[in-house]
């Protein structure tokens, strides 16, 4: 892993990420390697959303019965999986 030094933070931001840090039971550092890590993987999906927005630059748009129609599939899959899940005979 690479080592990242930061200067010039000011007093009040660094107090308070430390009583963030502390408030989770975590320290300085792995805080702030979690937030890098979220805001990489922020920055992953912007980048993703970007190329698929470009790919997709210029088709025809989804109807709005079939942005229903696949919500409702997905509605009855997580609902069929619950019944499943929570069968006891399984």
């Amino acid at each position: 892993m690479s080592n990242v030094l930061i200067r010039d933070v000011p007093a009040e931001d660094l107090e308070e990420i430390r009583s963030a840090a502390a408030r989770r039971g975590t320290s300085l550092q792995n805080y702030l390697r979690e937030a890098m890590h979220a805001q990489a993987a922020y920055l992953r999906r912007q980048e993703a959303l970007t190329q698929a927005a470009h790919r997709l630059r210029g088709r025809r748009a989804v109807t709005q019965a079939d942005r229903d129609a696949v919500l409702d599939a997905v509605d009855a899959a997580h609902s069929g999986r619950a019944e499943h899940l929570s069968d006891p005979q399984r």
